[in-house]
């Protein structure tokens, strides 16, 4: 995982990005295909509450998961 402080400048932020792609990996880790996958921020992180951080964290992993499974 890759959360460059220019993207996600609180470390409050950083981690609970890091949180919450480790735990949609751990959900479908059996299902990957055995490769490396590598999260990476490309863009700053739009103010908002953690709550709905999370949430959008999330759907983009999940989405993202499915696409590494094809």
């Amino acid at each position: 995982m890759i959360i460059a402080k220019r993207y996600a400048p609180h470390s409050v932020t950083r981690n609970a990005i890091k949180r919450v792609l480790r735990e949609a990996f751990r959900h479908r880790r059996h299902e990957l295909p055995q490769r490396d996958l590598v999260f990476r921020l490309h863009a700053r992180v739009a103010p908002a509450s953690l709550t709905q951080l999370k949430k959008q964290v999330r759907q983009e992993a999940d989405t993202l998961l499915d696409r590494a499974m094809q």
